[in-house]
């Protein structure tokens, strides 16, 4: 990475600096009106594609589809990022991003999966890296009456974008735990993993939430994916 790029990641981050509280969010998962998981804070999307546009210039950043799909309850997006160094094309790789679907609105939730991965596209240059060093806390509470919320994760605003498509690339999978007891009628030794829930419906074990970005942990755990239910599921019966 040229040395010039370096000094204008570090303006992009300094433009992100100086928009303040207002660039920043806090990242929070909602179950059944109560908050669950670890805060977190970063910076809304938006604000961080305004400093982009204005250090690099619109036309030195693109990106493109690599895999997307369509679940029960959310969209799934796989994006590569590429930014113009020297008239080169740089990619550090790509990232999946995911937005919940809600009221039926397919075509917001496959837009906010999109502004997701590119955002994480960009944190793999250092952009906005204030949020994954853990900074933005203070900056969220600065000069303001709110208080910290304990155990939540993420919900995001995302700004529209227009994809375009490329060829599919896995990504990294890591090894599961396993519960410690059985929930609701389930068996005791279903996987332990982030971003995973599971139902029980008739004969069959269903994986409910980021099933497509887990989709490699639950194969490994016996699971199965139903084209026609479009989900991921074991029988019951199998443990």
């Amino acid at each position: 990475m040229s040395e010039n790029f370096s000094k204008k990641i570090e303006q992009i981050n300094g433009r992100l600096r100086s928009f303040g509280r207002e660039a920043v969010q806090e990242i929070k998962m909602m179950k059944d009106g109560q908050v669950v998981g670890q805060v977190r804070y970063g910076y809304k999307p938006q604000y961080v594609f305004d400093a982009v546009n204005e250090i690099l210039q619109p036309g030195n950043w693109r990106y493109e589809i690599v895999s997307k799909e369509i679940f029960d309850f959310q969209a799934v997006v796989e994006v590569k990022l590429f930014i113009r160094i020297a008239d080169e094309w740089l990619c550090k790789g790509s990232q999946t991003g995911q937005m919940q679907i809600v009221k039926k609105n397919v075509g917001d939730a496959y837009k906010g999966a999109i502004t997701d991965a590119i955002q994480k596209c960009f944190s793999l240059v250092s952009i906005g890296s204030d949020a994954y060093r853990g900074l933005l806390k203070e900056v969220f509470f600065a000069n303001s009456g709110n208080r910290p919320l304990e155990n939540t994760t993420e919900s995001r605003p995302r700004p529209s974008l227009d994809p375009s498509p490329l060829a599919p690339q896995l990504p990294v999978h890591h090894e599961p735990h396993l519960c410690p007891s059985a929930v609701d009628g389930l068996p005791e030794d279903l996987p332990q993993i982030a971003g995973i829930e599971f139902q029980r419906r008739n004969d069959k074990i269903i994986a409910t939430g980021n099933a497509y970005e887990k989709r490699g942990l639950l194969k490994s755990s016996g699971f199965r994916w139903d084209g026609s239910e479009k989900n991921w599921y074991k029988d019951a019966a199998v443990h």
